[in-house]
C-alpha cells in the first residue's frame, strides 16, 4: 500500500517524495564504528556541518550504543548517562543547525526530554517494547516515531519481522499514537545472521504493505563484513553503498547512514531502478502480497472487520503448483475441476488429443481452490489422482505450518 507522507521538522517522507538521508551522530563512544562518534562539543559541531554540507535530512541522536554485545562487545551506559549525553549536545547541535533531529532511544525518559529540548523524531530500535511508558510518550508529544522490528530474540527470517512489527504497530495504536506518523524499520542487523539479513534487504517490498514510509540502515554494519569478509566496520564503506543502492530499490523511503555524500548517491541509483519495480498510478498501487498473512495485513489497513479478515485473505493469495508426470487423464480432470473452482491449469498442447501419454501440469488458484480441489480429487480412485490429492494435501500443510 501506498505510505503515508510523513513530516519531520520541515522534512516530507513516503514514496512520493526523494529518498531522505539521515545522518548518525553517535555521543557514545561505545557504538561498533568509531567513525560516527563525536563525544566532545568541538567533535559534535564539526560532525554536523559535515552532515549539512553534504546534504543530509535529518541527524540521528544517540547517547548509548545499540549494538549487540555478542557481535561487538559493546558496553551498556545507564539511563542516566545516556540523558546527560543528549542533553548536553542538543544546545550544542541546536546552534549549529535547523535540520529536524530524531532521537535514538529506547527510553522515554530519554525521548521526552529530547523532544522537549528540539527534537522532531523518535527512533526506537526495541519497537516500542522495552519502556512500557515510550508510546504513550510519543502519543502526548504527537511526534513522529520510527518502530523498528524486535524479536525477543533475533529475528531469524522475514516473517518473524513481519510479525513483531506489526506487535508494535499495535502497541503503538493502544497508546493512541497517531496512525499517520509512523516509520517502519525491518531491523537489518543487530545480531541476526548474514543469511536473515540478505533475506530482508530482498524481501523490502514486503515492508510497503503497512502503509508506511520504510526507513532501513544498512551502513557498515556486521552483515556486510561477514559477506566480504571485512571484521573491521572502517572497511565497510563499497559494501554500505551497494546495499543502500538495493535498499532504495526495493523500497526504502529513508536511508541511515554515517557517510551522507556516498549515500546519497547510492540513493539516487537506486531510486532511478526502483522506478523500474514498481507499478503505481494515481491513486492505485499494485501489491504483491506473499501469503496470507501480508494479505491479513493489507485487508486490515483497508478497515475490514476483524471477523472476515482471514476469511478475505486466503483469497488474494495465488499459489502456482507444478505437478510432473501426470498421467493425461488425470491432467484433464485436474483442469476440468480447477476450471470449475474458478482456478486453471496449463499442460502440454498435445494432451488434449491424447498425444502424449503423459504431462507436467500448472496448477493456478487461491488456497481455497486448491482445499476444494483436494477434497474433489480424494475420491477419485483412478489415473492415480488420488495419490495426487495426498501430495497436494501435503504440500500444502507445510506451507501451512511455515
Amino acid at each position: 500500500m501506498a505510505p503515508h507522507t510523513i513530516k519531520v521538522g520541515e522534512i516530507q517522507l513516503g514514496s512520493s517524495h526523494p529518498v531522505r538521508v539521515m545522518g548518525v551522530l553517535n555521543l557514545s563512544p561505545e557504538s561498533f564504528y568509531s567513525g560516527s562518534v563525536a563525544s566532545t562539543e568541538e567533535q559534535i559541531r564539526e560532525r554536523v556541518e559535515l552532515y549539512e554540507s553534504e546534504g543530509a535530512d535529518i541527524i540521528d541522536i544517540g547517547g548509548a550504543s545499540s549494538a549487540p554485545e555478542s557481535v561487538y562487545g559493546t558496553r551498556t551506559v545507564t539511563e542516566d548517562h545516556e540523558l546527560e549525553r543528549v542533553v548536553s549536545s542538543l544546545g550544542v547541535i541546536r546552534q549549529k543547525t535547523d535540520l529536524p533531529l530524531s532521537i535514538d532511544t529506547t527510553s522515554s525518559k530519554v525521548a521526552e526530554r529530547a523532544v522537549e529540548l528540539g527534537a522532531s523524531l523518535v527512533n526506537d530500535i526495541s519497537g516500542l517494547r522495552k519502556d512500557p511508558n515510550m508510546a504513550k510518550t510519543v502519543a502526548d508529544f504527537d511526534v513522529p516515531v520510527i518502530i523498528m522490528a524486535m524479536c525477543e530474540k533475533p529475528c531469524t527470517n522475514v516473517t518473524e519481522s513481519i510479525h513483531a512489527l506489526r506487535e508494535s504497530i499495535q502497541i503503538a495504536e493502544d497508546a493512541g499514537v497517531d496512525d499517520g506518523k509512523l516509520i517502519v524499520d525491518p531491523g537489518i542487523g543487530f545480531g541476526k545472521p548474514a543469511r536473515a539479513d540478505c533475506a530482508l534487504l530482498r524481501e523490502l517490498p514486503r515492508f510497503a504493505m503497512f502503509g508506511h514510509p520504510v526507513l532501513v540502515g544498512v551502513s557498515r554494519k556486521a552483515f556486510i563484513g561477514e559477506l566480504l569478509g571485512l571484521s573491521d566496520p572502517e572497511d565497510r564503506l563499497i559494501g554500505s553503498v551497494a546495499a543502500t543502492s538495493i535498499a532504495v530499490a526495493r523500497g526504502a523511503d529513508v536511508i541511515r547512514a554515517h557517510d551522507i555524500s556516498e549515500a546519497k548517491t547510492a540513493a539516487s541509483v537506486g531510486e532511478g531502478l526502483r522506478s523500474t519495480l514498481r507499478w503505481s498510478g494515481e491513486n492505485m498501487e499494485l501489491v504483491n502480497i506473499h501469503d496470507e498473512r501480508e494479505a491479513e495485513i493489507v485487508i486490515e489497513q483497508v478497515g475490514v472487520q476483524s471477523g472476515i479478515r482471514q476469511a478475505l485473505s486466503r483469497k488474494a493469495v495465488t499459489l502456482n503448483l507444478l505437478l510432473r508426470n501426470v498421467r493425461t487423464p488425470a491432467a484433464l480432470i485436474i483442469k476440468q475441476e480447477m476450471l470449475a473452482l474458478g482456478g486453471d491449469a496449463a499442460y502440454h498442447h498435445d494432451t488434449i488429443d491424447s498425444g502424449v501419454d503423459r504431462t507436467d501440469v500448472l496448477v493456478m488458484g487461491t488456497p481455497i481452490h486448491f482445499e476444494r480441489l483436494v477434497r474433489k480429487l480424494s475420491g477419485m480412485n483412478y489415473f492415480g489422482i488420488e495419490k495426487t490429492a495426498v501430495g497436494v494435501q501435503e504440500l500444502l500443510s507445510e506451507r501451512e505450518r511455515r
